[in-house]
């Protein structure tokens, strides 16, 4: 069974891939490499995944330090993960990087961030 704070990440990741199979014509038309933002989305929701895993463990220590440690340490992993592998692209793409579809990713990246984030803080409330 999949933890209800994890559904709305997994959800993002689904719509994400059918809204760009969907369109893949009309991303191509607007020189926005589909197949960057389905690799990247595939990329990143594993990166919010495992960053997620890494905080919710922290929630559950005793000592303030590690909780912290824990907070700091995963979003600092995954941003570092996340522009490694832009850097990574744009030397191997070199001219036929695609802009567009970084630019693109960085949106999807930012929604996975808010979700993890809304979804940690429910880890937290007490109904």
């Amino acid at each position: 069974m999949i933890p209800i704070p994890l559904r709305p990440i997994l959800w993002l990741f689904l719509l994400v891939n059918i809204f760009t199979v969907v369109f893949y014509r009309t991303f191509l038309s607007i020189e926005t490499d589909p197949n960057v933002l389905l690799i990247g989305n595939a990329y990143i929701c594993i990166l919010t995944l495992v960053s997620y895993w890494f905080m919710a463990a922290g929630a559950q220590s005793k000592s303030t330090v590690q909780f912290t440690s824990s907070v700091y340490g995963s979003f600092l992993i995954k941003m570092v993960l996340a522009v490694l592998i832009v850097v990574i692209y744009s030397n191997l793409a070199g001219k036929k990087m695609n802009s567009n579809g970084i630019i693109g990713c960085l949106f999807i990246y930012l929604i996975y961030m808010f979700l993890e984030v809304r979804g940690l803080m429910s880890l937290f409330r007490k109904d």
